[in-house]
């Protein structure tokens, strides 16, 4: 079980250090992929020219960084997390579920990252916080 975790921690470290840095310097063709509708289109060129992607590519580039060295592994996953739900909320409310594959992907390798390091993220599940000082 410890090296299926650990195989999906870093496929999806690699995926969000991979697309963010797509993100800041597009080097995937993106030749052949489907014409997003008219709402997702506005949305996207919103997000680029006001330079908003470039804040959640360099989000991903450090949320990957952090679950593929283990490294504040806690803080990567939740900014990961962040992001694959801004992901999915995209394709489901925009898109109409077109192209939602990879956002699910990164779904179920979050929610197994999550389950193997459970120890880490028992506090984020407490019903009632104590405060520590």
């Amino acid at each position: 079980m410890k090296i299926v975790i650990l195989i999906c921690r870093v496929l999806l470290g690699l995926m969000f250090v991979v697309f963010g840095l797509n993100g800041l310097h597009p080097f995937i063709p993106m030749k052949g992929a489907p014409a997003m509708p008219p709402d997702a289109m506005t949305w996207s060129g919103i997000m680029m020219t006001t330079g908003w992607m470039k804040v959640l590519s360099g989000v991903q580039i450090l949320g990957g960084a952090l679950v593929l060295s283990g490294f504040f592994l806690p803080l990567g996953i939740v900014l990961l997390c962040a992001e694959t739900f801004n992901i999915l909320c995209f394709h489901l409310f925009l898109t109409g579920g077109q192209m939602i594959a990879p956002g699910i992907v990164t779904g179920v390798l979050e929610l197994a990252v999550i389950f193997g390091y459970r120890d880490m993220f028992r506090g984020m599940f407490q019903a009632r916080a104590s405060l520590s000082i």
